[in-house]
């Protein structure tokens, strides 16, 4: 496998770490916010909408992470990009990793990662199909 793949998944699995620290960082932070509530008003069902408390746990509410990819089209990129990242989703499929996490890997729409992943499963279909007529 080549340095540059080695590299994506790296970086890739990096950013889902970094997501998940910060996703529990937020959960703790949340919860911290509904105990005080629930310490002032015994239940945050309970508390007023324009209290301090039951505020600061809708301004949390916006701050959750979000877990995003680049979502690159085969059309975007050069014929050799285009050719590299084709080849680079059968040898991440070879290795088992499902369509999406291939996609995130390498920056490119799920479809995309999908579609060449069918061309690539036809392509071994055909060849096995002459080999079993000759």
């Amino acid at each position: 496998m080549s340095k540059l793949l080695e590299l994506k998944i790296r970086n890739y699995e990096k950013i889902i770490h970094d997501h998940n620290r910060a996703n529990k960082r937020f959960y703790d932070e949340l919860l911290v916010l509904v105990q005080q509530c629930e310490g002032r008003y015994k239940s945050v069902t309970k508390a007023p909408d324009d209290s301090p408390e039951w505020q600061a746990i809708v301004l949390k509410q916006t701050e959750q992470p979000v877990l995003s990819f680049r979502s690159r089209k085969i059309g975007d990129m050069s014929a050799h990009e285009a050719a590299e990242i084709r080849h680079e989703v059968v040898e991440l499929y070879n290795r088992g990793y499902p369509t999406a996490t291939i996609a995130h890997i390498l920056g490119i729409r799920v479809s995309t990662a999908g579609s060449t992943i069918g061309h690539y499963q036809h392509q071994i279909n055909s060849q096995n199909a002459r080999k079993v007529k000759m």
